[in-house]
């Protein structure tokens, strides 16, 4: 009998698992209330630099990696008892996710601990400060060149109802570049955590179909629709629905029309207005990038925002310009 190849498994470094196919992250096995989606969202953002390189993330004197969350963010003005308590309950969270060896090239999924391991109250501030687990940190990839991750609007993210809108509107920008997306209804139980009770009529009417309602009214860039399917019957049998087709939808702003091409037109004017109206296609490019980005409905309203300034005489039109450049430069590298 041939002998069975053994494979050593040595932890990957901190450097490896940035290597992760963050994709198959999206994926990952967990059940979060609608605020604890927003503080992992919120964490995820934070961590954006780290996972490309540009920076660390802070450690604190035990070297442990934290975050600082801004509670307006994760649950709305005047809500941190809210958000802390909401906090708190995610220690007792189980994280379990896939993820490829950068040098077995073996898929592993991966159970651990809480995302979270403390929490501590910044008193006299709307703030919270969170340490992280560093086995979390390729599960809450938000976005970065070159690491394949899965891209999404923080706005529309935190803004759109329902934990499980929330992940399904992650998991279809996962899949953006695809018209259709198979998804086993065992799997997205699994990965959803939906109770063994609801039904598959239960899931389209208590979750597939809000969750398209909602995602397709926020004016997202990227939206869905679905059916259920028998994809693998069995002889003899009723066919059964086991498997979920979503068909993704995605138009660019410049061809959308209504609320979208007007938020890309919006932005492209005070755009090109800070770049002095170039005569290249270099704002275009610009605006294209912060769309391709699903960031177009973000930096709308910060435009929205110096406008509103700017015509009520709080701020010059140059400073506001020069505002803009700045978080071009900083947040999206275009100079």
């Amino acid at each position: 009998m041939a002998k069975k190849e053994i494979i050593a498994f040595d932890p990957p470094t901190e450097e490896e698992i940035m290597l992760i196919q963050p994709n198959n992250v999206t994926f990952g096995q967990y059940n979060v209330s609608e605020w604890q989606e927003n503080l992992l969202t919120l964490i995820g953002d934070k961590i954006q630099k780290h996972m490309t390189r540009e920076e660390e993330l802070p450690r604190d004197l035990f070297n442990q990696p934290y975050v600082v969350i801004m509670c307006d963010e994760a649950g709305g003005k005047n809500n941190k008892n809210k958000v802390l308590k909401e906090a708190i309950d995610m220690l007792n969270k189980r994280l379990s996710f896939r993820w490829l060896h950068p040098k077995m090239k073996k898929e592993i999924e991966t159970t651990g601990g809480s995302v979270i391991t403390n929490i501590h109250n910044i008193k006299g501030t709307n703030q919270i400060m969170v340490n992280l687990n560093p086995w979390a940190i390729p599960f809450l990839i938000y976005y970065g060149v070159g690491v394949g991750g899965t891209r999404y609007s923080k706005g529309l993210a935190l803004g759109l109802r329902g934990n499980y809108t929330k992940r399904i509107y992650k998991i279809i920008c996962s899949q953006r570049d695809r018209r259709e997306y198979y998804y086993a209804i065992s799997q997205f139980r699994k990965d959803l955590e939906i109770p063994e009770k609801h039904s598959n009529n239960d899931i389209e009417r208590k979750i597939l179909r809000p969750a398209q309602e909602r995602i397709k009214e926020s004016g997202s860039d990227v939206w869905f629709d679905y059916e259920l399917i028998c994809k693998y019957p069995i002889k003899g049998r009723k066919p059964k629905a086991d498997t979920i087709v979503f068909t993704i939808n995605t138009l660019h702003p410049r061809e959308a029309g209504g609320e979208q091409f007007e938020q890309y037109s919006f932005v492209y004017r005070w755009v090109s207005n800070a770049m002095n109206n170039p005569t290249d296609d270099k704002a275009q490019k610009a605006v294209d990038k912060i769309s391709d980005l699903g960031r177009l409905k973000e930096v709308y309203e910060r435009c929205c925002y110096y406008d509103d300034r700017v015509c009520s005489g709080v701020q010059s039109r140059i400073h506001a310009q020069n505002a803009l450049l700045k978080m071009l430069r900083e947040e999206f590298k275009i100079k």
